[in-house]
């Protein structure tokens, strides 16, 4: 089966994502989200992610991650809101956490450097369980999944939308985990994820492509229309560094949680993390470039479009 791509992102779609503030607007107007990342000796995980989803305009980031993490979160992202896991749980099982605050979330990110633990295991779980919303899968998560059925065969079940963001090597394992193999057609193994999982999928590398069918039918092709694979046209080389994903991952979360469909979030996202690295590209080269130099330029990734 041939799979083309049947979209480019490029700034005329972003524009239609983006666009100027209601001057009337409150931190409330842009969304409440809970990442659920990090863990010991993974407290990166949980900075980038929360500087990819402030900086791209989240207006409330909760953090939920070790307690022997705060301090270090607290320093680097002051302006999120940190929760220990027995809080979170509270508030997913319960709607309300042992501070008695009572949150709703408008999207979730779990995954960015959970670990493969089994309480780890037990936060997906709980997630896919207890969410219903807007929910991006990423890093661990993504790894979890692939080593686990029950969570496979919740995440297939679970009644949101979900995206799954993989990088190549995660991505192997998660089609050897649901019966299948990479196929060096990118194309093609980003719409076998696409249909496996019966989910979104964003599958990271040079022209990050981001596919998703409709209900999973097998047999199902483009003149169907049932399966639509947009292609990213921004980003460099430089970017393949360690927390360039998390970052990306924060992102997404964010514009989901501003309102856009998961959908239009993982495609915007994409092209904004990529237009973000590119501007550090051109500031400091592609060598120097680390995953905060990318999260710090996202606004001036979106600045352009806000001008519109």
């Amino acid at each position: 089966m041939e799979v083309k791509v049947t979209e480019r992102i490029d700034i005329h779609a972003v524009k239609s994502w983006i666009h100027r503030r209601p001057r009337d607007a409150h931190k409330g107007t842009f969304g409440r989200v809970l990442l659920i990342a990090g863990s010991t000796g993974m407290t990166g995980a949980s900075v980038l992610s929360g500087m990819g989803a402030l900086r791209s305009g989240a207006g409330l980031v909760y953090i939920s991650a070790p307690k022997e993490n705060f301090q270090v979160i607290e320093t680097l992202v002051p302006e999120a809101i940190l929760l220990d896991w027995d809080e979170t749980y509270a508030q997913l099982t319960h709607g309300f956490t042992l501070s008695h605050r009572n949150l709703s979330f408008d999207a979730v990110l779990i995954g960015p450097g959970i670990s493969l633990s089994d309480l780890a295991r037990r936060k997906l779980k709980t997630v896919l369980l207890s969410y219903d919303g807007p929910l991006v899968i990423d890093a661990d998560g993504l790894n979890l999944l692939a080593v686990n059925k029950e969570l496979r065969a919740l995440c297939q079940e679970y009644p949101g939308d979900i995206v799954l963001t993989p990088h190549v090597g995660e991505a192997h394992r998660l089609l050897a985990a649901a019966g299948s193999s990479w196929n060096p057609d990118r194309n093609y193994s980003a719409f076998d994820l696409a249909w496996r999982y019966r989910k979104i999928v964003l599958l990271k590398g040079q022209g990050t492509l981001i596919c998703r069918t409709v209900n999973g039918f097998e047999g199902a092709s483009l003149s169907d229309g049932l399966i639509d694979l947009s292609e990213n046209e921004t980003g460099n080389p430089g970017m393949a560094t360690a927390g360039s994903g998390d970052v990306l991952s924060g992102v997404i979360t964010s514009f989901a949680g501003q309102g856009m469909s998961l959908w239009d979030a993982a495609r915007c996202g994409a092209y904004i993390h990529g237009a973000a690295g590119d501007l550090v590209a051109r500031k400091i080269g592609e060598y120097g470039m680390t995953a905060g130099d990318i999260a710090r330029m996202l606004p001036y990734a979106i600045k352009p479009f806000e001008e519109e």
